[in-house]
């Protein structure tokens, strides 16, 4: 017997926007994957083999930063993650579980830092 699925959704479907510069494989593609509520992007992604950039993975570094172009995440397992990061539309992908469908713009993780460093936010400052 399986269990009760709770709401009408038992996943979401997540659009990963590969910028043309981007150092990965999927370079200049938009791939699409299906992300469980409780599952994060990153880790959805990596269980596709799409190696999205990802240090720490605790929400921390800032390396897996991306931009929300549409829906909405939970951040709430990462260590650092501001109301300032959310209102700017940027998310940590190792940390973010989708509310929603979602489209993000993967390899933001300059633009991070330089967020993180105007708003006098860790990492910014140290890393410029």
């Amino acid at each position: 017997m399986s269990p009760p699925s709770h709401g009408s959704h038992v996943s979401h479907t997540v659009e990963i926007v590969v910028p043309e510069d981007a150092d990965l494989d999927e370079a200049g593609e938009t791939i699409e994957i299906e992300v469980s509520p409780d599952e994060f992007v990153l880790a959805a992604a990596r269980g596709e083999e799409i190696w999205l950039p990802a240090d720490c993975q605790q929400g921390w570094c800032t390396t897996c930063a991306a931009r929300l172009l549409r829906g909405g995440v939970d951040q709430s397992a990462a260590k650092r993650y501001y109301e300032a990061d959310e209102e700017e539309n940027l998310i940590l992908t190792c940390t973010a579980k989708p509310r929603s469908d979602l489209r993000i713009e993967v390899g933001k993780h300059e633009e991070m830092l330089d967020h993180r460093a105007e708003h006098d936010k860790p990492p910014g400052r140290a890393k410029r």
